[in-house]
């Protein structure tokens, strides 16, 4: 299953999920390289986790209690919090891209 984020522009054979991530399923053969892509931010001071972009807003995550004292803060589980944040609140951006090794 190929999952990418919205981008806003049909991709052929791709649909949204429950969570509103475009997917398609494929054949493993059709698979020539996996890679996870990780972004993390500074908001407000703190590092978190950019979890997903809708248009102009960015879902971010972090493992650290207690939840931020910001309106758009929430405790999701166990230290666990989020939040949904204008893109511009967002500083030191750095994506990772890392390559998943996987055997046929």
């Amino acid at each position: 299953m190929l999952l990418i984020a919205p981008t806003g522009t049909d991709l052929e054979g791709f649909a949204p999920n429950l969570s509103g991530q475009m997917t398609k399923l494929v054949s493993l053969r059709d698979v020539t390289r996996l890679e996870e892509v990780e972004t993390y931010a500074v908001w407000q001071g703190r590092r978190v986790e950019v979890v997903e972009l809708d248009g102009g807003q960015a879902w971010i995550q972090q493992w650290q209690w207690p939840v931020p004292g910001h309106p758009a803060a929430y405790a999701i589980e166990n230290g666990l919090w989020g939040a949904k944040v204008p893109v511009e609140e967002l500083t030191e951006v750095v994506e990772t891209v890392t390559e998943v090794p996987f055997v046929l």
